[in-house]
């Protein structure tokens, strides 16, 4: 019996466009990987989102492929926890319904050799963000990489606390990891991502941590108007400060005066390069 290296689970809310592009990526994957990759759907959507011809297809083309239409609206938190529950991947990979991969870079090929060369505890991806608008008659997209120096990412692996100044992992589809026990804290809601980081990189003790190469980055789509960061848009100070304060006193985090320069230093270099490595693609309408 093949076992199951590595659980893809997709939480998706309203967006019927980003779940299928994630189906058109995870239907390129090649036939000799699929009995290695079990694909689990937690559908919040007021309406079934996916195809029922679709649905069978991959019912069909793969022997791990679940699809859940939740009859009760359970929120984000709480349907991203439900797939780590029932998740039976060696390793686990959440990926949001506005997230997917260039299907020509082949990154199941590598994360799954990835998982079996260098059987790491993490592997940290990289993520680009495409944000696409329309001007008269031309369409413009912008790409801007969420990048970072390994040695800088390196120095808040080591130290995951600095992670609540300032995020430079990204979303959490940039975590690929061993199936543990951690869930997301649904008390939380903008700094949940940062919360869970912080309990995932402590637990493991920043050993066996593998970065990515940036190669295989993830497109992160910031057209989506149901992204938690608009929804929340109104409230993201308030809530930002308040978790903060929130996961602090939980964890007994303190920052000196070097550490919240180091921080400092490292929202500038991430700005300084995103910026750099931003690239604009412009076609006709």
């Amino acid at each position: 019996m093949d076992s199951i290296k590595l659980s893809i689970l997709i939480p998706t809310y309203n967006f019927r466009s980003g779940i299928n592009k994630i189906l058109d990526c995870i239907e390129s994957i090649e036939d000799d990987l699929r009995n290695f990759i079990e694909i689990i759907i937690s559908d919040d959507s007021d309406e079934k989102i996916i195809e029922k011809k679709r649905n069978e297809s991959l019912t069909n083309s793969f022997k791990h492929y679940v699809y859940n239409h939740n009859v009760k609206n359970l929120g984000a938190i709480d349907n991203w926890n439900k797939l780590i529950s029932i998740a039976k991947g060696d390793y686990l990979w959440l990926l949001h319904h506005d997230e997917f991969w260039h299907k020509e870079k082949n990154i199941i090929r590598y994360i799954l050799e990835t998982i079996n060369n260098e059987k790491p505890n993490i592997l940290i991806l990289p993520i680009t963000k495409s944000k696409c608008t329309k001007l008269n008659n031309y369409n413009i997209q912008i790409l801007n990489r969420h990048f970072i120096c390994k040695k800088i990412l390196r120095r808040f692996i080591n130290k995951p606390k600095l992670l609540l100044q300032t995020n430079i992992i990204g979303p959490p589809s940039s975590l690929i990891y061993k199936r543990t026990k951690i869930n997301y804290d649904k008390k939380l809601k903008y700094l949940v991502d940062i919360e869970f980081y912080i309990k995932l990189f402590n637990f493991y003790n920043s050993k066996k941590i593998v970065i990515g190469s940036d190669f295989y980055s993830l497109i992160s789509s910031q057209n989506n108007k149901n992204s938690i960061t608009r929804i929340l848009r109104r409230e993201i100070k308030s809530l930002k400060n308040r978790e903060k304060f929130i996961i602090s006193k939980r964890y007994k985090l303190k920052f000196n005066f070097q550490e919240k320069i180091i921080s400092l230093y490292s929202y500038f270099i991430l700005k300084i390069f995103s910026l750099i490595k931003t690239k604009i693609n412009i076609e006709k309408s």
